[in-house]
């Protein structure tokens, strides 16, 4: 057994007295509600109504489901009819009989709550085409309408009650199409006969309010438009928190405004002090059309759209999409009135979902691998999927960009102090170090998963913002920007939080003047020499491990502090700094390959693009003008321009597209031919005077990075007889 693995096993064996207090800070990821407790052993099994607010159900639906559901997913059809201008679900289930209590938790039944739109193509179960919202167990009564939320301030008084007719977060806003809808429980935990619960069961009640009031429809949601501007065009180290929720996670968690001031107040004032936050609610992306309300707020600060993908065998980030991805990894059923429960998709693979992301071109993230193993009898019933249950060839790390070797507390704080380290740190760099063990070249990055922004309920398990925090080598302060820094392994983290030490690690091969290779970059030699540096870290010591071996420690001594050393055995070299116990600072590795003496780099170069063309810009017969496409950037393969006005009648004008070209290329300048549609060459026939239009140039990589320029001309129609 190596160090770390021995480390890891004497970690783990110490849980039990550090989950003493676990259970209310494990309410987010359990997804635990007040429903839930109202709900006590078979006490309301009958469930004659679900507590809370009074509803006209139009629908009921009621059932039971067994352990053998466990980890699937039950869609619950109902009609909507034309008119229908919001939907109301209610839900609820019951709890086991004598339930098993121990320290660290009570077994539990948990159902999951989501909402679909009628689907146009019914020989296929809902989809993310037809996705309204997910809330998990949190939300114990939902709405959807053509209005967007409520306020912070009504969000957060007490008790809390969205107005009427409005739209719940973690759902989507928009129109209420007629059809035939679904509500999907998601069975995640059915308490066994060994926890409790007699006949192994969980019976559920699911009531449906369709409301036709014109007055929840009068003001349709309209979201913000996110500015994809670089915060900071520099290039350099950007400190920031890659998982954190707010308000569309679960009820009761933080503002957006709590959580960006607390994230972007300075340390000195008693913040995080970070650069850039990926705002990662629960699986819908409900916050998405919301952050660009606040970014002018936060000038030179970053907030990426992210969303926490929630599946019962583990969880992960979808970074920098803007796009729902599917969550259901298990066996998905239909149940129509009282007919059989019918399959109708089987389980898939979180490969699928991280090549979705990648497709999509964001990028992708493993949460808290190792949190609250399921190899601890009782822990799969506590905290569904918290721990990564997919085997390698299940989760395909050749689309994994992330591992979250750090997740909340660096140590469990108590009256009496900082207990010290926290267990699930060490299980999860040795999880990190298996995935690279099997050559997989993955970014460790640290992260708070805070739900209450600078605030800790229960500091036993939970971490204000930037604890732990990652360190991003970025060519700018952008989404694109830290997305290339991350894939290209240029990262590190501060365990303990933003105050803590910083580091830089270097390799240069033999007689090399160029630029050193800098953590997650590749050194093809038979050796290299390799430099680092530690700012802040006195009295602590400074360990390289070479794969997963102590390569050297050194002890640091002052708070300027560097040391140099030569390799000459090919592997990855990285750094890890301790105080005790404590870990403090992990860097992703360099890596040390035979080659010819030269460093690997990923080119993350911001893309630019400009377009050239003369103000007035006279098309041929057939349509066709020239104009020219200036881009450069790493990764760059193509550049387009689209060619937009505004047809239509005064008051009902809406944008057309026109004319359009694409054309490969890797940097410089090109030529690009535009051909107008044939409703651009009748647009430009009937204006003598010509037609205003917008040139819109894009520049874009595989990655789905893009940068854009707009220029504005006249299209003049052309000469007679030419």
């Amino acid at each position: 057994m190596t160090g770390t693995r021995l480390q890891a096993a004497l970690v783990v064996a110490a849980l039990a007295g550090l989950l003493a207090s676990v259970v209310p800070a494990a309410a987010h990821e359990t997804g635990l509600h007040p429903a839930d407790a109202a709900l006590g052993p078979r006490a309301a099994s009958a469930l004659e109504s679900c507590p809370g607010r009074a509803i006209g159900a139009d629908r009921v639906i009621t059932g039971e489901f067994g352990t053998e559901l466990q980890g699937s997913y039950v869609m619950l059809p109902f009609d909507v009819p034309r008119g229908t201008t919001a939907v109301r679900v209610k839900y609820c289930f019951d709890q086991p009989d004598v339930p098993v209590t121990t320290p660290a938790f009570s077994a539990r039944h948990t159902l999951d709550l989501g909402l679909y739109g009628p689907r146009g193509d019914r020989s296929r179960t809902w989809g993310v085409p037809e996705f309204r919202g997910w809330g998990g167990s949190s939300h114990p009564d939902v709405t959807v309408s053509a209005e967007g939320f409520s306020t912070e301030e009504e969000y957060a008084a007490k008790p809390r009650v969205d107005p009427p007719g409005k739209t719940t977060r973690a759902f989507l806003p928009g129109p209420i199409e007629p059809g035939e809808w679904a509500v999907e429980l998601g069975v995640a935990a059915v308490v066994p006969r060994s926890f409790g619960d007699l006949d192994e069961k969980v019976a559920w009640r699911v009531e449906i309010d369709l409301a036709d009031d014109p007055a929840f429809a009068d003001e349709p949601y309209q979201p913000a438009r996110y500015d994809t501007t670089p915060a900071n065009r520099a290039a350099g180290w950007y400190t920031g928190d890659m998982h954190v929720h707010a308000e569309h996670s679960a009820y009761g968690d933080a503002t957006i405004t709590e959580a960006f001031d607390y994230a972007y107040r300075p340390l000195a004032e008693g913040g995080a002090g970070l650069d850039f936050v990926t705002l990662s609610d629960y699986v819908s992306g409900s916050s998405w059309g919301e952050i660009g309300r606040y970014q002018p707020r936060y000038p030179g600060k970053l907030a990426i759209r992210s969303a926490e993908v929630i599946t019962y065998r583990g969880h992960l980030n979808n970074h920098n999409t803007a796009r729902v991805v599917d969550y259901r990894e298990g066996q998905i059923f239909e149940r129509r009135g009282a007919e059989p429960l019918r399959l109708v998709r089987g389980r898939r693979n979180p490969s699928q979902t991280f090549e979705e992301i990648k497709r999509a071109g964001g990028f992708t993230q493993i949460n808290h691998p190792t949190i609250f193993p399921s190899a601890v009898p009782g822990f799969e019933l506590f905290c569904r999927g918290c721990p990564w249950d997919y085997t390698p060839a299940e989760t395909g790390y050749g689309r994994v960009d992330a591992i979250e070797i750090a997740t909340g507390p660096s140590g469990a704080r108590t009256e009496a102090g900082t207990l010290g380290p926290n267990p699930f740190t060490v299980t999860a760099i040795d999880f990190y170090e298996r995935a690279l063990d099997a050559g997989h070249k993955v970014a460790a990055v640290g992260v708070s998963d805070s739900h209450n922004a600078g605030r800790t309920p229960n500091p036993v398990t939970q971490a204000p913002i930037g604890e732990a925090t990652t360190v991003v080598r970025a060519e700018e302060l952008s989404a694109t920007g830290i997305e290339c820094g991350v894939e290209a392994g240029h990262t590190y983290v501060k365990v303990t939080g933003n105050a803590g030490p910083d580091i830089r690690f270097e390799a240069r091969p033999p007689g090399s003047t160029g630029s050193p290779a800098i953590m997650g970059d590749t050194v093809r030699a038979s050796s290299a020499g390799f430099t680092a540096r530690v700012t802040g870290g006195d009295g602590r010591s400074l360990t390289v491990f070479r794969n997963r071996e102590v390569f050297r420690t050194v002890a640091i001594s002052g708070n300027e502090f560097s040391t140099t050393f030569d390799a000459t055995e090919p592997g990855r070299y990285r750094l890890q700094l301790q105080r005790g116990s404590t870990i403090d600072t992990v860097s992703s590795p360099i890596y040390l390959e035979p080659g010819p003496g030269t460093v690997a780099a990923r080119d993350c170069s911001p893309l630019r693009v400009r377009g050239e063309a003369p103000r007035r810009i006279r098309p041929g017969r057939r349509g066709v003008f020239g104009t020219r496409c200036v881009a450069s950037g790493g990764g760059l393969r193509f550049c387009s321009v689209r060619v937009v006005t505004r047809v239509g009648r005064p008051g009902r004008r809406r944008v057309r597209v026109i004319g359009r070209r694409q054309v490969a290329m890797s940097g410089g300048s090109r030529l690009l031919h535009v051909r107008l549609s044939p409703l651009g060459r009748r647009v430009v026939s009937r204006h003598r005077r010509g037609r205003r239009v917008q040139l819109v140039f894009t520049a874009g990589d595989g990655d789905g990075a893009s940068a854009r320029f707009e220029r504005r001309a006249r299209l003049v129609r052309a000469a007679r007889g030419r």
